[in-house]
Order: C-alpha cells, then structure tokens, then sequence
C-alpha cells in the first residue's frame, strides 16, 4: 500500500486528547448548560477541531515517526484550539468562576502563552510526552490553557479585561510572530530528538519517509521549524487582520468620523462592490 494511504488510514482512539475533550465538555455543561447559542457552537466546533486533531494520523506520526507532525499539532492545539474553546466561553461562565476579579497584565498573559508554545520542545518534556499516555494528556491540557491565556487579553468574554484593538493588540500580535518566528528557527537547527531515533514502526513506513520522502532525522527537524514558523505566523497574522476589521467596524472609529462630519465607509463586502 502507498506511504499516503496507510497515513491516511491510520485514525485511533486517542485516550489522552478525548480525557481531555470529555472533561472540556462537562465542565462547559456545568457552568452553562447546552443551550443553543453563538458560543455553544464555537465551543462544540473547538471540541471536534481537538478531537480530530489528537486522534487523526497526525498524532500518531508525532508520537511514533515525525518531529514535523509533532510541531503541526502543538501549534494547532495551543493557537487554534484554545482560540475556539475561548471564543466559546459565555461571560456568565467567566463571571460564575470569578475570573472577574483575576487582573492579569496582558504582557505576562504574552509570556504564559509564548512559555507553553516553547517548553514542549525541551528535550526531556519532549520525550516524556510522547513516550507516556499521562505527560501527553498533560501536555494537552497545558498547551489548551496557555493558548486560553494567550488570547485571553484579545477574546476574554468579559470585556473589561479586553486590550485596545489599536495599537495594543495589534503590538502584542507583533511580539508573538516575531517569539514563534524565532523559535521556528530555534527548532530547525536543533539537535535532532533521540527519541525518533528508537520508535516502534507500527506503520511499516519508516523507509518510505527516509528514501520516498527524505525525512531523515536531520531534514524533518529542519521542517518542523520551518512549518511551525509558517504556521504559527499564518494564524497570528490572520488574526491581526480581524482585529483591523474589528476596529474599523467598532463605536470608536464610528464616533471618530462622525465628529468629524464624516460617514464610516461600508466595510468591503457584496453590498459594497
């Protein structure tokens, strides 16, 4: 069978990642019931986006074969999945936990978020993780809460503790592009982990990605650094896209204008070509 086709065919459950979803999942129902809702279906969609993640082959080919795959679902996890399970928090839930009175400073939710994203890579974290059921299930649950705490200061539900859109937010996203972007080059010229060194090659792909693929040891460290910098940056950079967008659809700019006799253009879309 194809190389492509025994990746594409290797989905399984994975314990860690659904302990994870499971407990997500019950905790949200608890604190705010399954009413439909705008954030319900961010949550739920944050929900199937990690199930998917942490069962689908990716996860396997980071455990077992490919330090590429390993930083694809670290960058996934932590930016795109905690992203969606935040946008899906209501602020009654915010509030019932009293994360009214936590005043975090934005720069050290910064730094939080930046340490979580970078000390997976350590090499004994990085081995222990996917080596053990349990560290991986902790590293999934450390990745989720320093992605929340990340985007915390842009997205919280409580909008007191929101930062200005400009220049804030836009600067804090600046940081963090510039953080991922060094550590992808960190990671790319790293000394390869000695633990894809010793898998088990339960797949029977190992050649394949050697001589089909040419993933050796040297050349897929160098890919997951440049993957996760195109990735991470990929995501940030959107970002900063839809907070230009907020804030030109925000009471601000519009007051702005109108003080000054002017009208808010309509932003680009149908009803304006």
């Amino acid at each position: 069978m194809h190389t492509l086709a025994v990746i594409a065919s290797a989905w399984r459950w994975n314990v860690p990642g659904l302990v994870c979803c499971s407990a997500l999942l019950a905790a949200y129902t608890a604190l705010a019931g399954l009413h439909p809702s705008r954030t319900l279906a961010w949550f739920l969609a944050g929900i199937v986006f990690l199930a998917v993640v942490v069962c689908s082959p990716l996860d396997l080919m980071a455990r077992q074969y490919l330090l590429t795959a390993e930083a694809i679902e670290q960058m996934l996890i932590a930016l795109v999945a905690s992203y969606l399970f935040l946008l899906g928090t209501p602020e009654s839930a915010a509030r019932r936990l009293r994360l009214d009175r936590l005043h975090v400073p934005y720069y050290l939710a910064w730094i939080a978020g930046m340490a979580v994203l970078s000390i997976w890579y350590l090499p004994r974290l990085l081995t222990a993780a996917l080596a053990s059921n349990a560290v991986r299930g902790l590293e999934y649950a450390v990745l989720l809460a320093g992605g929340a705490v990340f985007w915390w200061p842009i997205h919280s539900p409580l909008p007191e503790q929101r930062i200005r859109l400009v220049p804030t937010s836009l600067v804090y996203l600046a940081a963090a592009t510039v953080w991922c972007s060094l550590l992808g080059l960190v990671l790319a010229f790293a000394q390869p982990s000695g633990h894809y060194l010793r898998y088990v090659d339960t797949l029977h792909i190992a050649d394949s990605l050697v001589t089909d693929w040419s993933l050796t040891p040297e050349n897929d460290q160098q890919t997951a650094g440049l993957l996760f910098w195109i990735g991470a940056t990929a995501v940030l950079l959107t970002e900063v896209m839809l907070v230009y967008y907020r804030w030109y659809i925000s009471p601000e700019v519009r007051d702005e204008f109108e003080s000054n006799g002017k009208t808010v253009p309509a932003p680009p879309g149908p009803a304006a070509r």
